[in-house]
């Protein structure tokens, strides 16, 4: 015999496990852009505790008893207190969804905000006036006149959702704008079929069909965005690697190398075969998508260095301060921003150029410096006018970003010299900011 009311609930339980599910895997994951990931990790737990909540309610009803009367009495409260959280959840995620953190000038922005808090005070308000249903002694549900309010009030902020998601439609790709329409369309029809068929929560299980939606196109978008960042952090890698194999540095090896074999053959052995060497790392790296230790970039830097000394002598002074090495960043991160070091350093200076490098561990990770005191620059204009340093720095930054979630900080003062910092923070500490 068909049981109505037990598929009812298995439909209310399997949305709230789905719901769960989902907000277990967005939670784990941490490529989410981080508010938005945030605001769907709410929606779906939210979501979860909703339809769990309406399952409890529809399963103790009729059910005689204390226990069971405050089990019926709770389970309602939620169902329409978090139906109205659901609503400004959403409200919120369209919002910054369409203008992000900074633009929200719109009056219906706020005014959504405001009927949704409203709506929830009133569902407060009803638990002692009675206001939206009441729990007869036989723990039965029935609405009461002013449980109109409770769907008037969400519709109110459904219009506004719908004017903001038309009105800025061309902000969203045509997946996200129908993935957005649907939390609005599915409850509406299903507030409609309530006026003529009372018994099951329409309206709940439409959310969920939402809420599935929502979840698959964030997906999505994930994956597109990850795809995004891996083809420019290759087109970042290639272009790295052929701006740090630079003409000047070649040509000047290569001459420092000739001059030494009629001086110095086993020198220019040595030098040789650390030039090859150098060369060598700089092409593995080419499509390494994954950081390396500081320990190996640091030999890479100091192979560099050492053929510079060879050239320039003791115009050149190099110190290192490395208190840590237990960390990892991009290959080829440091390397380039040493190169530049010792070029602005040496750059129109007759004194001894001094090249300071430390690594040190701090409260929230690690921290890499590189310090030159030579003539210094206007770093705007430097960054500009010279195409060479543009792609290195901003290679730099964009793989320090992707791959480690660093940051890079360059400053500069004419006439006392550069410094740049490199910060990278904890495994540890960037999951916990993630959360």
């Amino acid at each position: 015999m068909f049981n109505r009311q037990g598929l009812h609930i298995a439909m209310l339980l399997w949305g709230s496990i789905f719901s769960l599910i989902a907000a277990i895997c967005m939670f784990l994951s941490k490529n989410f852009e981080k508010t938005k990931r945030r605001d769907m990790l709410h929606l779906l737990l939210c979501s979860s505790c909703l339809l769990f909540s309406d399952a409890v309610a529809w399963g103790y009803r009729g059910i005689s008893g204390r226990t069971a009367g405050y089990v019926v009495l709770v389970s309602n409260f939620l169902v329409f207190f978090l139906s109205d959280v659901m609503l400004f959840l959403y409200h919120d995620y369209l919002c910054y969804t369409l203008f992000g953190k900074d633009d929200r000038h719109d009056k219906r922005i706020l005014l959504g905000y405001g009927i949704a808090v409203f709506a929830m005070l009133l569902v407060i308000l009803s638990q002692f006036t009675h206001l939206y249903y009441n729990i007869d002694s036989n723990n039965l549900y029935y609405r009461r006149p002013g449980y109109f309010l409770s769907v008037l009030l969400p519709l109110f902020v459904t219009i506004l959702d719908v004017t903001l998601l038309v009105q800025y439609r061309k902000r969203l790709g045509v997946r996200t704008f129908v993935a957005m329409l649907s939390y609005i369309v599915l409850p509406i029809l299903a507030m409609i079929g309530l006026l003529f068929y009372y018994g099951i929560s329409l309206t709940n299980i439409a959310i969920s069909i939402s809420m599935i939606l929502l979840f698959a196109e964030a997906v999505m978008e994930q994956n597109e965005n990850l795809a995004q960042k891996e083809k420019q952090l290759w087109e970042s890698q290639i272009a790295l690697t052929i701006s740090q194999i630079q003409p000047h540095f070649l040509y000047n090896t290569l001459s420092t190398i000739a001059e030494l074999c009629r001086k110095d053959p086993e020198m220019a052995e040595e030098v040789t075969n650390r030039f090859a060497g150098y060369l060598r790392m700089n092409l593995e790296h080419m499509g390494d998508r994954t950081p390396v230790s500081f320990q190996k970039e640091l030999a890479h830097v100091r192979t560099y260095l050492w053929i510079e000394k060879i050239r320039f002598q003791d115009a050149i002074r190099v110190v290192y301060d490395i208190r840590t090495e237990n960390f990892r960043l991009p290959a080829l991160s440091v390397q380039p921003l040493v190169e530049n070091a010792v070029k602005h350093g040496m750059m129109g200076s007759e004194k001894v150029c001094t090249i300071t490098i430390m690594a040190s561990q701090t409260k929230t990770g690690y921290q890499v410096v590189i310090r030159d005191d030579g003539c210094g620059f206007d770093v705007t204009q430097r960054i500009k006018n010279d195409g060479r340093d543009h792609v290195g720095i901003d290679s730099v930054r964009s793989r320090l970003e992707m791959m480690v979630n660093g940051t890079l900080t360059i400053t500069s003062e004419i006439g006392k010299g550069t410094t740049v910092v490199i910060d990278i923070p904890d495994e540890e500490e960037t999951g916990k900011e993630a959360v």
